[in-house]
């Protein structure tokens, strides 16, 4: 009886691991590598929007998993998959990951660059708007006057 429990527990383990370093058969219709730099950049963003102010998205009805997925033309099974996939081999993932951080660092730049030209336009209409309020506030200032002087015109008469 022990030598039948041994044997089971043998086959049992020998089993485990030769299914375990099988590569894995790539999912029916794998996302591109490309692709999945883009799905998990967009799910980056989308985190951090979450945990901005979550309630603007949930107001405009955007579901953020659902909108991405849809995006991508993707659903979550074949995410799944394809992620379990490329995660087998460490080095295809890191390279993934390496390339979202790309993304994102590039981006941030565009941003931050934006942010700057944003800043500079409000502050040059800023100036604009003064300027135009003191002539306003001058033209305002002739037609009280002008018409405080019609009035006693008026009431002279």
């Amino acid at each position: 009886m022990n030598k039948l429990k041994l044997i089971i527990i043998l086959s049992l383990v020998l089993g485990c691991k030769n299914s375990l370093n099988q590569e894995p058969i790539p999912p029916e219709n794998l996302i591109s590598k490309e692709k999945m730099v883009d799905i998990i950049y967009d799910m980056t963003l989308i985190n951090v929007a979450k945990g901005v102010n979550k309630s603007i998205l949930e107001n405009n009805g955007i579901i953020p998993e659902q909108y991405l997925f849809n995006k991508h033309s993707i659903d979550s099974i074949l995410f799944a998959k394809s992620n379990e996939y490329y995660s087998y081999d460490l080095k295809t993932y890191q390279t993934i990951y390496d390339n979202v951080k790309i993304k994102l660092e590039k981006n941030k730049k565009i941003i931050i660059d934006s942010i700057e030209i944003l800043k500079q336009i409000s502050g040059e209409m800023s100036k604009k708007l003064i300027k135009e309020s003191k002539k306003n506030k001058i033209l305002i200032d002739t037609i009280k006057i002008d018409s405080i002087s019609k009035i006693k015109l008026i009431n002279t008469n």
